[in-house]
């Protein structure tokens, strides 16, 4: 018997199959969730840039939202010249944000019920395995600091102009600092992770959901995503080990905060 309940009690990201259900139909039912959130957060995403936009430029407060829009010449001008604007990247990050955590809880319920809180790693830390990977992470961001101190490929002015041009500061930490992080860990290292747990090990679900973390940086060149892929693997074994979402959600909107604050 102890043989038996070991490897569950190691294991603190084991996603335990419901009955009747396959792990092939398990993953591909959390696939098709995290597509479904994904597209949402574009939508919604897309949908306050554009009104954004419109807010921050007088001459097309008049212009009503449609795809005739986006053949104008002066909103597409406008489009490029406010893509750093702080302002408008915290209103899109708190509205896409917001709307899809509150989704993923959803659509995740509506799936594992009772299992829920095991898919997405929703129990509370361990304090050693907090302080464990607050000092991992602090190491990894150093080492990322001084790879942009010395390389100037891994350096990025992202967040400065980001913060030069804001001037609604409680929008901004709401969006970049605490519901981005907040969604990103949920989707990320939580409903996909948890779902590829259903049929490959601990370290490929960590391979993948950091790869995915990575891609969703685009904004980013490939040197500076190559880094957000490393911080990901950090963030995945975070989750993995501590058995709590949380850890990572932490991790993150401390490694925003900082960005914010001193980019």
């Amino acid at each position: 018997m102890e043989s038996q309940s070991a490897p569950e009690q190691r294991s603190n990201d084991f996603m335990p199959l419901d009955p009747g259900r396959p792990a092939g139909l398990e993953f591909a039912m959390g696939v098709a969730l995290f597509a479904i959130i994904l597209v949402v957060f574009l939508l919604v995403q897309g949908y306050a840039l554009v009104h954004g936009v419109i807010a921050l430029t007088p001459d097309l407060q008049q212009s009503a939202f449609s795809l005739a829009l986006f053949e104008d010449p002066l909103f597409k001008q406008r489009l490029t010249d406010l893509a750093y604007h702080g302002d408008l990247v915290g209103m899109e990050s708190a509205w896409s944000a917001g709307i899809c955590t509150a989704l993923i809880f959803l659509l995740a319920w509506r799936w594992k019920r009772d299992k829920t809180g095991l898919l997405l790693g929703l129990r509370l830390p361990n304090p050693k395995q907090m302080l464990i990977w607050v000092a991992v992470f602090a190491a990894t961001a150093a080492l990322i600091e001084m790879l942009a101190a010395f390389i100037p490929a891994f350096r990025t002015d992202f967040m400065q102009k980001v913060v030069a041009s804001t001037t609604n500061w409680p929008v901004l930490v709401l969006g970049v600092v605490l519901l981005g992080p907040l969604f990103e860990e949920l989707l990320l290292r939580g409903l996909l992770f948890g779902s590829l747990r259903h049929i490959v090990d601990e370290h490929a679900s960590i391979a993948i959901t950091a790869g995915v973390f990575a891609v969703m940086h685009l904004q980013y060149s490939p040197a500076i995503m190559l880094l957000i892929l490393i911080m990901g693997i950090v963030l995945g074994y975070a989750r993995a080990r501590s058995g709590s979402i949380w850890v990572p959600v932490l991790l993150h909107m401390v490694n925003n905060g900082m960005s914010v604050l001193w980019p």
